[in-house]
């Protein structure tokens, strides 16, 4: 998105200020060709007591990227504001997970790829963060920014200044063009044109490992000073990043002489990736590349596959007693130290010739390999992972201790990367002899084949679950917001005769491997625990899950109670809910005195402030209906109290009231349904409200010519609801909300037992006789001992009766 300063945010001077700034840096960026997709982000900045509290940004960094650069300037829209730490998390692929979050044993919490900065709020822009990243990774970016926790005062909207703090970001970059690609499997002869030069190899998938060999580096532009150098001073070999000629250290790159070769060999690269070579020379130089591959093609899966590897799992562990595939991946890159020199030879005839030798002796020597299929279901996610046969799609796992399996599957941005990676594995395991045991590694690793150091514990970087026939045959790992790309998956099992490693003995040994996206990070039934629940948040095109907890709980899966937010017990949760029993009094009182519109609106308050308070206290845990439901209600039946109260205060004649209290129900649904949280949603309808009786109050002393003082009881009565209204703008905060607020109910619910007047509105006429009316007399009839009596009333108030 490319916007311009908020007006709601910041001012507009702050906001010249604070572009100025970005364009200077953007000027005094260095770089070969810039490029700003997102010129500006902002959003408003909340303090963090759950995930849905965080800020959250996303940008897209193209390929062949040098350095990418962050900028971010924190605000406040008041110099009076108590400035605030902002904490600002950068994060590749996928959504940073909050560090001060409490995660389960069994879920990965490892985020060495996060990148974590602070800055401080200001009223001007002085503090400008910059935070650069070499060598970034392409793809999708994400920042997460929050304000620590703090009491934060409750305030009605519109009540005095409520403090807002901003953030606003800028990404920059630099990207390097016209890189020329190396093929694979070619034999070229490459020509520097710079003192830095880049190559780029593409690597494509089925790729097990690969090796990029130099040689032959000769100058083309001769000197004395080339005798005394290098041919090459430095070459730099990575993967999916441009490597930057001023940020790698000297032992990652490497050197070459005029008759000297070298190779890089990745055994386990990116697949469907770029590879990016850089070449340092003072001079223009020409030198030897070729890129050789082990294929290793991803299959189908069949009922009995184990059976045909079985001749390559022997050939497999007869190479010098292999345990792993690295040893094959070492043999195939095996050179005797007797043909080097030929191997390097000027017309490659040797290096040919054992290349197609090997070649047809690693053909058939690749693990087993297979591509999960991704079955998606409506819920989002929710996407599951099977094994995929000519016909069938199958969770079940056959293992063979002769050689590893591998399998593989796709995490796609955006789409599975807001939800939680769930990897379950049971071991199943059919007429084991009773001294046998059986125990299986697993390795599980993002975008790289995963290695296993032994038969038992993988390489640093991967994610390793241990089964065991005797104690442990069912584990699982759960790893949230994982980032997107190809995830594998290597699987040994080994079987043990008291402690001794042997064949395994066994009809069949399987796995039921089930892999899944879901919400959250607990069970099905309960993934948030006993103390949240899973909410969805929407955010544009970002879309993620996540635990919202209650009663003081926090943490990924609402389980920390040692946090900055102290713990709410039931016990103050439930004086929210009892001190709207006080309302009884002032219902009872009502219907006595035949008020009984005012004590259904009083009954309906009572009852909708309690349901609502249940659910908001309690998460949402104890909702009978939607949150926004109770929500509204509550706001409209408390406002609508007041009126009625207010109104029966007025005393008005009796065929105004139902007047009088349909207008009071337009206006506050009106002003409810615009913004409820609003100070004049309230004020509107209460100040009309007020008019009317102080006008009834005012034209009664007119027509008397008395000055009538209010009673001790409406004294009282106005007494309470200033101190409710005193405890409400100005004592309420996020930590004593449950007792302040309580404390309200109940000053207010005293308030109306005082003001409600003694007496009924004035009534004109009988309430039980017909009456009849005009402008000069009032006639009335009644019957007695069956005889018709009639009542005249003239105008001077003298009564005729007449039979």
């Amino acid at each position: 998105m490319i916007s311009t300063c908020s007006s709601k945010l910041w001012n507009c001077s702050t906001c010249r200020q604070f572009s100025v700034l970005f364009n200077l840096l953007f000027i005094l960026f260095p770089t070969s060709h810039c490029i700003i997709p997102q010129a500006n982000q902002e959003d408003l900045l909340r303090s963090f007591k759950s995930y849905s509290d965080v800020t959250m940004f996303h940008y897209t960094i193209p390929k062949e990227i040098l350095r990418a650069t962050w900028q971010f300037a924190a605000f406040m829209d008041d110099p009076a504001c108590h400035p605030q730490k902002v904490y600002i998390h950068i994060k590749f692929g996928s959504y940073p997970v909050i560090p001060n979050e409490i995660f389960l044993t069994n879920v990965s919490a490892k985020r060495d790829d996060d990148i974590v900065v602070t800055t401080t709020t200001t009223y001007q822009p002085q503090n400008v963060t910059v935070v650069p990243v070499y060598e970034p990774q392409p793809g999708d970016w994400f920042v997460a920014a929050y304000m620590s926790y703090w009491d934060e005062k409750v305030q009605q909207q519109g009540l005095g200044h409520k403090c807002q703090y901003s953030i606003g970001t800028v990404a920059l970059w630099s990207q390097t063009d016209n890189i020329k690609n190396i093929p694979i499997d070619y034999h070229s002869r490459l020509q520097t044109t710079a003192t830095t030069t880049y190559y780029k190899i593409y690597i494509p998938s089925g790729i097990l490992s690969f090796r990029l060999s130099i040689w032959n580096c000769t100058f083309v532009l001769h000197s004395f000073r080339n005798v005394q150098k290098p041919c090459i001073e430095a070459m730099y070999l990575k993967g999916r990043v441009l490597p930057a000629s001023n940020h790698f250290h000297s032992a990652e790159y490497k050197t070459l002489a005029v008759n000297a070769n070298y190779s890089f060999v990745e055994s386990s690269p990116y697949e469907d990736s770029y590879y990016y070579l850089l070449i340092i020379s003072n001079s223009i130089i020409e030198f030897n590349v070729k890129i050789d591959v082990t294929e290793c093609p991803v299959r189908l899966t069949e009922v009995l596959f184990t059976k045909e590897y079985i001749n390559i799992a022997s050939s497999f562990n007869s190479i010098t007693k292999m345990n792993t595939y690295n040893e094959l991946i070492k043999r195939n890159w095996h050179y005797k130290i007797n043909n080097v020199s030929r191997f390097y030879n000027a017309d490659n005839e040797f290096y040919q010739e054992k290349e197609k030798r090997e070649k047809r002796e690693t053909d058939n020597q690749c693990i087993p390999r297979y591509q999960l299929v991704r079955v998606k279901h409506a819920e989002t996610f929710s996407t599951v992972y099977l094994l995929q046969g000519k016909e069938w799609l199958s969770s079940r796992l056959i293992l063979t201790d002769l050689v590893p399996i591998m399998m593989q599957f796709n995490i796609l941005p955006l789409i599975d990367i807001g939800g939680t990676l769930d990897i379950n594995v049971n071991l199943e395991v059919k007429k084991l002899l009773s001294t046998q045991s059986i125990a299986v590694t697993m390795c599980i690793q993002r975008d790289r084949i995963p290695k296993l150091e032994d038969r038992h514990s993988c390489q640093k970087g991967s994610l390793m679950i241990n089964l065991s026939s005797l104690n442990k045959r069912n584990a699982s790992i759960l790893i949230t917001y994982p980032q997107p790309g190809v995830w594998y998956i290597i699987i040994l099992p080994t079987c043990y005769n008291f402690s001794v490693p042997v064949p395994c003995q066994i009809e069949r040994l399987s796995t039921l491997l089930n892999i899944r996206t879901k919400k959250c990070t607990f069970s099905d039934e309960n993934i948030c625990g006993n103390h949240g629940i899973c909410r969805e948040i929407q955010k544009n095109i970002l879309h993620y899950a996540t635990c919202n907890c209650f009663k003081g709980y926090t943490g990924w899966d609402c389980t920390d109670i040692s946090s900055t937010i102290p713990a709410i017990s039931l016990l103050s949760v439930v004086p929210l809910v009892i001190s709207n029993i006080f309302f009884v009094p002032a219902i009872y009182i009502a219907v006595k005195r035949k008020l009984y519109a005012e004590g259904l609106v009083y009954l309906v308050t009572m009852l909708f402030s309690s349901f609502y308070h249940a659910c908001d206290q309690s998460g949402g845990q104890f909702c009978i209906t939607k949150y926004e439901v109770l929500q509204y209600s509550d706001f409209f039946s408390s406002i609508l109290s007041f009126w009625v109260t207010l109104i029966a205060m007025a005393q008005l004649p009796i065929a105004f009231v139902p007047l009088c209290h349909m207008m009071g129900v337009f206006v506050i649904t009106f002003g409810v349904q615009i913004d409820k949280m609003c100070l004049i949603s309230i004020l509107i309808p209460l100040s009309l409200a007020v008019v009317i009786p102080v006008s009834m109050h005012t034209y009664r002393i007119f027509q008397s010519r008395k000055c009538k003082n209010p009673s001790r009881r409406t004294l009282f009565g106005l007494l309470f609801a200033i101190i409710g209204l005193l405890l409400y703008s100005f004592i309420e905060t996020e930590k004593n909300y449950q007792y302040v607020h309580s404390v309200w109910h109940i000053v207010m619910a005293l308030s109306l037992i005082f003001l409600l007047p003694h007496t009924k509105s004035k009534q004109t006429t009988s309430s039980t006789n017909p009456a009849f009316n005009d402008d000069r007399d009032s006639w009335s009839c009644k019957e007695s001992h069956g005889i018709p009596t009639f009542t005249i009333i003239d105008q001077e108030n003298r009564t005729i009766t007449s039979g």
